[in-house]
This record gives structure tokens, sequence and C-alpha cells, in this order.
């Protein structure tokens, strides 16, 4: 009884000490593979969905893999939405950092404090698990553990916290931004201008001397969001990109950050055109239902280019050329002025007519509007109040009396006495104000419904067409829409305004 006794311990001693080996392989595979820590640790954070695997995120725990090793320190990573990017890279990746070196600091910020909270309490959750402690018994300390920040026995911290939130003092080893605008917020100047600032003015000096990683994550918003900032920015080649639109693209259109024969992203493992990039959780009709809910925001939030190919509200594909304008218009020039010499937005004077068909009928000229709308001239120049006075003055002397004159009204006293002292210059030539809309989309509609129907025209060959269409093409996200703006301006003028002419004129 006591030789079985004792061989049988022995027996069980080997099988503790081989399932010890196992566990210590399988600690050390899932410490050198991001990947495989996560398919090993989902159950925890999502216990009734099955982990669908697929080649972006294994080259996305690659790429993590290159950050935590030094390999990358900076870096952007553009993706669609649910297509894992939170779980994984605010989630998973900081919990995976600790079980390789529970002494990291790493800050996550988000748009708003609760989102990073809900980051901060799934990875606090997988660190707690059974499955965890099993592998890695990494213990946090009892007078920290809060959903905004927990640290460990060993030194280290997770803190969630929002854009413009907690950071002065800190020095984190790993910068997490995950989101750092809303599709609304993205919109407005101010909002994305306090995100960059707060970006410039403290991540950059976060961890700065002891060279923090820097991950900023998201989808494209709009041409200055955070990415759009740091793309453009002089300290982009720092930056590495990852980007993967929904719908693969041999090769991406050109823009500010994307010149010209810019390929897709090298990681990206597809080849045919219009290729899903995760279709066994997004098939076709799931990706054009998106597609149709987004509307608008469908370009930047699942291409990650924040303007379509073929243009967002102006559909420029349906923009005609002439070579030699009509002979008989109705023609007014819009304005839209800045007032800043060499920077800011630049004024803008767009010139417009509408093509007159004047016939004889019954012994009398009749003439009447077609619906055909030629762009005939663009001034374009950053310039101070003068220098838009003498502009607006020889513009108006080189169109002649004929042509109406109208320039949209800045809010408040200035801008009402900035149009009134207009007016007295351009005395003699049909000048008038017009109420600024604030709405730049609702403002342009009517003239973007004539472009989008494919009535209007641009002239063949004219130095400043190409600048014309791209702003067009980039509306409502691009940085400057002032072509746009002055452009409405003109179109409203003609088709809506009264127009002054002789009575046997039908309109």
């Amino acid at each position: 009884m006591t030789v079985a006794l004792a061989v049988l311990e022995n027996a069980q001693d080997k099988a503790e000490r081989a399932s010890s080996l196992r566990s210590q392989v399988q600690a050390r595979r899932m410490q050198e593979s991001l990947y495989e820590f996560v398919k090993a640790s989902w159950h925890i954070v999502e216990p009734n969905r099955i982990f669908v695997g697929n080649w972006h995120i294994e080259e996305l725990c690659h790429h993590l893999e290159d950050v935590a090793n030094g390999k990358v320190k900076r870096t952007i990573i553009n993706v669609p939405p649910g297509t894992m990017k939170t779980l994984l890279v605010s989630v998973f990746f900081p919990c995976w950092l600790w079980a390789r070196n529970s002494k990291l600091k790493i800050l996550t910020a988000s748009y708003s404090a609760p989102r990073a909270y809900d980051a901060n309490i799934s990875s606090r959750k997988i660190i707690r698990s059974d499955w965890f402690q099993s592998y890695w018994p990494l213990k946090l300390k009892a007078d920290q553990d809060e959903k905004g920040r927990f640290d460990s026995v060993a030194g280290g911290w997770r803190i969630g916290t929002s854009v413009g939130g907690e950071g002065t003092g800190l020095h984190p080893d790993f910068i997490l931004i995950d989101d750092a605008s809303t599709a609304i917020d993205a919109q407005s100047d101010t909002l994305r201008k306090t995100v960059t600032d707060w970006f410039s003015g403290t991540v950059t000096t976060r961890g700065a001397g002891i060279d923090a990683a820097i991950i900023v994550l998201g989808q494209r918003l709009h041409e200055e969001d955070l990415s759009g900032f740091l793309l453009n920015g002089p300290t982009f080649e720092s930056y590495v990109h990852v980007c993967w639109p929904m719908r693969f693209e041999k090769s991406r259109a050109p823009s500010d950050q994307e010149p010209e024969g810019y390929a897709s992203d090298p990681r990206d493992r597809r080849t045919v055109e219009g290729e899903l990039l995760w279709p066994a959780l997004f098939n076709e009709a799931k990706v054009k239902q998106l597609e149709m809910d987004l509307v608008e925001d469908a370009p930047g939030q699942l291409q990650q280019r924040p303007a379509a190919k073929g243009g967002r509200l102006f559909k420029i594909e349906m923009f005609k050329f002439y070579d030699v304008p009509p002979a008989l218009m109705r023609i007014a020039r819009g304005w839209d002025t800045g007032a800043t010499e060499g920077g800011g937005d630049p004024t803008v004077g767009v010139k417009m007519g509408e093509e007159i068909d004047q016939r004889v009928e019954d012994g009398r000229k009749k003439a009447t509007p077609t619906g055909r709308y030629y762009l005939l001239d663009v001034k374009s120049e950053n310039l101070g109040p003068e220098g838009v006075d003498l502009l607006m003055r020889s513009t108006a002397e080189a169109d002649g009396i004929a042509v109406a004159q109208r320039e949209e009204r800045e809010g408040g006293s200035s801008g009402k006495a900035v149009t009134n002292a207009r007016a007295k210059l351009l005395k003699g030539y049909d000048y008038a104000e017009v109420p600024k809309n604030v709405n730049k989309t609702i403002y342009s509609k009517p003239y973007r419904a004539q472009v989008n129907a494919g009535n209007v025209y641009l002239p063949r060959g004219a130095s400043w067409v190409q600048k014309y269409i791209q702003e067009l093409r980039d509306f409502p996200t691009v940085k400057h829409d002032d072509q746009v703006d002055a452009s409405a301006t003109a179109f409203n003028a003609v088709l809506l305004e009264t127009p002054k002419v002789q009575a046997d004129c039908s309109w």
C-alpha cells in the first residue's frame, strides 16, 4: 500500500510539473504574441461572443508588438468602426503589456472620461480574472483601485481620462488616444482646435523624459482631425501610419496628406479593388447598410478619407466644361472676404452667370433663362483689410456695372460696419450685402443641387479650376471652404434675386 501510494504521489508530482511546464510555455507564448493573448483572454471580456479572427487583427497585433518592443514610437491607426480597434488597443494591449512588465505606466484618453473608464474597467476585469492570475499573479494596490485609475504593487499604473483631462506631471510609458473626437465634434473648428492644442501642449510633454510611445487611434472624421493634424504637421515623418479602409483601394486618391501615387497600406493583405476588410463580420449587405446609415460620414469613417473619391456633397464628376462662354448671361460675383494678409482664410470672389436664351416671338425680343450656369472667374488672395478693398474695387471695375457684387456680412456691428464701408467704396456698382449663414451646408444647397444635376460649367484649362474642384470635392471637411461660400453667394444672387431686366424679358 505504501509503495502504491508513493508511486501515485510521484505520478501526481510529475503531472503537476508537466502542467506547470505547459503553463509556463503557454504564458511565454502569449507574452510573445499579442494575438495569442487576445484569443486566450477573449472569453473574459466577451463571454457571449465567439472570437472571429481576421488578417487585420493579426497585422495590428504585430504592429502593437513593435510598439511594445520599441521598434515603433509614434503611430496613427485609422480603421473603420466595429473592427475591434478599441478592444484590441485600449483593452487587451494594456493587459498584455502588464503580463510582460507590471511596472509600466499606461495612459488612455478618449473624447469623454466615461468612455475611457469603460476601457479601464474591461482591462481590470481581465487582470483580476482567475485566468490571468493563473499565468501572471499580478496584484493591484488596494488604496488605488478605481475605474479611472488602478495601480500595480510593482509601481505601474493605468489611467483613463478625457481629452483635455488629467495629465500635468504624469510621465507614462505608453499614451493611447482612442477616438479623440466624436463625429459631430470633429466638424467644429473650435472643438478640433481644443483637441490639437491639448495634444501639442500637454500630450507631447507627457513622458518626454522617458520618450513615451504614442498611439493615436480612430476613424478619419475631418481633414483637420487629430490624425490629419499629425499627418500634415512638421513631425509627420516620425509617425507610422496604419490605414485600412473598409473597401480596399489599390491606390489612394491624392489629397493634402496622400500625395500622387500614394499606395495602399503595405500591411494590407487584400489585392482586389473593393474587397472588404472583415467579410466574416461585415459582409456586403452590412457594409452597404453602413454606407447608407453614415451617408456623408461614410468616406471618413469607413474609407479613412475625409472626402470621397467622387465628392461627398458636391458630385464633382457632374461638372461640364466649356471653351467659350455664352454671349448673353445674367452675371453676379459672390464674395467671401478674409482680413489676414499672408495667412488665414483667403478673400475669394467667384463670378458666375446663368445663360439667357434670347429669341424673337411675335415681333418682340424674349429672354428666358436656360438653367445652365457658367463659372467665369475666381479671385483668391490672402489680403489685409486695405488689400481686400483694393481687390474688390478693381474687380468691380473690370466686371462692369452690369455684374452684381454680393458679399456675405459677418455677424455683429463690426460686420455691418464693414459692408457699409464697402457700399461706399463700390458706389455706382450693384453692390449689396447678404446675411451670413452659419450653416454652410444648407447655404450651399441650391448651388450644390445644380452642380449635382450637371447644370454647371467650368472653363476648360483655367488655372484656378483644379483647386476649385478639389475644395468642392472635400467640402464640408476641407480646411478652407471660401470658394464654396462665394459660389453659393453668387449663385443665390443669380437665381433668387429679382432680376433687373427690361420689360420684354420673360423671367
